[in-house]
């Protein structure tokens, strides 16, 4: 038997993968239950960049939950609910999409492809970007799990159609996402940006999307927000960081006022993971260069962790 490396497992040796997971950057070689994929991508950003060093930051700040540094597999002992969760799910970090400067038709392939291949293999995609433009892409690669329901955490309804002519800015990726013709129901949650426009509501309510502000949610509860969801089938879910108050989510490029608490967050996760079956998410828009003392990575990791016990916890309920 080999022996183990690193038996103490701190969070301060080793290589920083998502988790402490094993490194698998050869797609075709995934024998896992999650594959965890980079896409350090920030060309879509209007105000600070930065978001582009998200994956590798959050991947430090991951390993203090090192539960699956190559010699365990338990999952963790969630301590409100008296449960175990992700007990044997066998986790891999697949590094990086490889980010060509500023073409965005070639890393929307890379991007797309890239998660196919993860797909192919049987995985449960975790995509950790990058800014919020990167999401068209991502759910573009979902489209053999059609039809597909999105749901949409964020400040912003990410809803213009255009920007000087840019229509591919990390304020379309939904408006984009909805497009697609695989695409079913569309659920916004924790929305309350001042910039919100008359017409953006109207117009995405009117291409059937469903929108819960964050005022929404405060006075009537995370439970009747999760009762007034559409059927939920296939599910991708995107989660942009700054639907969270800056006050416990700091480092994001575009910060809104009074936000989502993490309690809320993780409740409709759960929520949602216990109505449909959640075939991939993302995390996008932590920027670590305006992170204080890397709260913000440290939350996105452990707020993706809690998301897939959910994710898991779901399906072994349904079977």
């Amino acid at each position: 038997m080999q022996e183990l490396r690193y038996s103490a497992n701190l969070p301060s040796v080793g290589l920083a993968t998502f988790f402490r997971s094993p490194v698998c950057e050869d797609f075709s070689k995934i024998d896992a239950d999650v594959a965890f994929l980079g896409i350090p991508y920030d060309c879509g950003i209007g105000f600070r960049p930065g978001t582009r060093f998200g994956p590798r930051e959050i991947r430090s700040f991951s390993v203090r939950y090192s539960a699956w540094g190559g010699h365990k597999s338990n999952g963790y002992w969630d301590v409100n609910q008296r449960k175990r969760f992700l007990n044997g799910v066998s986790m891999v970090d697949c590094g990086d999409v490889d980010i060509t400067y500023y073409d965005f038709d070639i890393n929307r392939r890379k991007i797309t492809s890239s998660i196919e291949k993860i797909l192919d293999r049987g995985a449960l995609p975790v995509l950790i970007g990058g800014d919020h433009s990167v999401t068209f892409p991502n759910v573009c690669a979902f489209s053999r799990f059609g039809p597909v329901d999105i749901v949409h955490i964020d400040a912003h309804m990410d809803w213009r159609d255009e920007i000087g002519g840019v229509k591919f800015a990390n304020a379309s990726p939904l408006r984009r996402s909805k497009e697609l013709p695989f695409v079913r129901n569309m659920v916004q949650l924790g929305i309350r940006d001042v910039r919100t426009s008359d017409d953006q509501i109207a117009d995405a309510e009117k291409a059937g999307a469903k929108i819960f502000t964050r005022q929404d949610i405060r006075e009537r509860g995370v439970n009747a927000i999760l009762a007034e969801l559409p059927s939920l089938g296939n599910t991708f879910v995107t989660i942009d960081i700054d639907g969270l108050d800056p006050s416990i989510a700091p480092g994001t490029g575009s910060p809104t006022v009074d936000g989502l608490l993490y309690h809320e967050v993780r409740a409709l996760l759960q929520g949602v993971a216990k109505r449909g079956h959640v075939v991939g998410f993302d995390l996008v828009e932590v920027n670590p260069f305006v992170d204080v003392h890397g709260q913000t990575c440290l939350l996105a990791a452990t707020l993706m962790l809690e998301f897939l016990g959910a994710i898991f916890d779901g399906r072994s309920r349904k079977g």
